[in-house]
């Protein structure tokens, strides 16, 4: 015998060993391939129910209702996935859009409606038209901007704060290069952007109606903003909400922009509202029962978040000692958790 070891089949370890590269290194390819093909696609348009629709760009998504007489879209989100929206509408129905209405003012919600102006008309809470104006570059930190800016500077520098959407992309926010972020900036983050502002305006409900079709706008009061639209279908017992509302999903982070206890409101007055699906503007949609979820969840962050602060707590104490442990099925529980005690924390301490 030689100095190789045979296996029982006849084969030396060393061709056992390379024969084994090679199957696993098939077998990854495979799963890998697999796997791509079944990802979602990055786009796509699937139906609710009736004539209503949801249409997608990885984790946004826009709603529209086809009529006889045009199209009713929410949402276009942003320029790219609007674009290829009017080439699947114009493809599918052959119908103009007719209107245009917006969940709120976020540039990552609200932009791209310039590839259906031709047509259409749009439509959203009062609110969103000053917040669409940028402020002065001299304007005043908010109350809890203000709690960032340790060296009482009046601009954020990058160490002074910790949420993603600033701290990520600092320099690119950093509009004139002075190493702090000043009150416009900081708005531009959010609200900056190529948003068509809202040709008509309403203040607490709104009936839009078009081909025999009715769609409700229902302001709700402030959450994670303070123009907040819910959208009702009736016909279609479907409501559209976004950030502030996510089935199996807490809050996002920090709550940056939101208001509280106000948020705990809103939800309250959704939970009057009469429908059976809710379609988020982000994850997969949901029920009824899913309002009351995060509504429960909101009392309970809050209440707690409120006892620690009457205590002297620090924030760092509450992110350590607020597990939220009813909710650990929710969606980045694990993500969000701690960081949605930050959130509230900063934003009651700044309400006093």
């Amino acid at each position: 015998m030689t100095s190789w070891q045979l296996n029982k089949d006849g084969r030396s370890l060393g061709q056992a060993l390379a024969f084994a590269a090679l199957v696993t290194a098939a077998l990854t390819a495979n799963a890998q391939e697999a796997g791509a093909q079944n990802a979602p696609p990055e786009r796509e348009i699937t139906n609710v129910t009736g004539d209503l629709y949801r249409f997608r760009q990885i984790r946004h998504i826009g709603m529209f209702l086809v009529t006889p007489e045009g199209i009713i879209v929410v949402d276009p989100t942003n320029s790219e996935l609007a674009g290829w929206l009017k080439v699947q509408l114009d493809e599918r129905f052959g119908l103009p859009v007719r209107y245009v209405i917006y969940s709120h003012s976020h540039n990552d919600h609200a932009s791209g409606g310039e590839f259906f102006a031709d047509t259409a008309t749009f439509i959203g809470h009062e609110n969103m038209r000053a917040n669409l104006q940028r402020p002065p570059e001299d304007a005043p930190l908010l109350p809890r901007e203000q709690l960032w800016d340790a060296n009482g500077d009046g601009l954020i520098q990058e160490n002074e704060i910790d949420i993603a959407m600033y701290s990520n992309n600092f320099a690119r926010r950093d509009s004139d290069g002075n190493g702090g972020l000043n009150r416009a900036e900081i708005w531009a983050a959010r609200f900056g952007g190529n948003q068509v502002p809202p040709d008509i305006t309403y203040t607490n409900r709104a009936t839009v109606r078009l081909g025999g079709k009715t769609v409700e706008l229902h302001y709700t009061g402030r959450n994670h903003s303070d123009d907040m639209t819910v959208v009702l279908f009736p016909e279609e017992r479907t409501i559209y909400t976004v950030d502030f509302l996510t089935p199996n999903r807490p809050p996002r982070t920090q709550l940056d922009g939101g208001f509280l206890p106000e948020w705990v409101d809103s939800l309250r007055r959704v939970e009057q509202l009469d429908f059976d699906i809710i379609s988020p503007g982000h994850e997969s949609p949901g029920t009824k029962a899913h309002v009351t979820e995060q509504r429960e969840y909101l009392e309970e962050l809050v209440g707690a978040v409120e006892a620690g602060i009457a205590e002297g707590r620090t924030r760092e104490e509450l992110m350590e000692s607020i597990l939220m442990e009813d909710y650990v099925h929710l969606i980045e529980y694990d993500y969000s958790r701690a960081l949605n005690v930050a959130g509230a924390y900063e934003i009651l301490i700044s309400n006093q």
